[in-house]
């Protein structure tokens, strides 16, 4: 009768050791992925632009002043938006203000003159 309710006993404590250290590793997962990534999404947003700057300076000195011209533009808190053609209003107005030929427009003139297509 002893061995029946020790071996009981044993059975009843590695069932209990066993749910117990799933219980645990169930938790640890849920902390690892579910805290880690809510930190990320709203640190940024609450640092001042100074604090942006000197964070980027931590990166490399190139990071940083890419950093302090963002901060100094008008939009600097906005969010890019890549649906939005940005860049084609910019172009096309740096080239009509430049009239001077550019390196690419220098070398195609450069080939034809070799190749003897003038």
């Amino acid at each position: 009768m002893q061995r029946i309710l020790l071996a009981l006993k044993q059975g009843l404590q590695k069932r209990i050791f066993v749910l117990g250290l799933m219980a645990l590793i169930s938790l640890s997962g849920i902390f690892i992925f579910a805290a880690p990534s809510y930190a990320v999404l709203h640190s940024k947003d609450k640092l001042s632009p100074q604090e942006k700057i000197d964070r980027a300076y931590e990166y490399s000195e190139a990071t940083g002043i890419l950093e302090e011209e963002k901060q100094a533009s008008q939009n600097a808190n906005k969010t890019f938006d890549f649906n939005e053609k940005a860049n084609v209003k910019t172009v096309t107005s740096a080239t009509e203000e430049n009239s001077e030929p550019n390196l690419i427009e220098k070398a195609q003139d450069l080939i034809q003159k070799v190749t003897g297509n003038d």
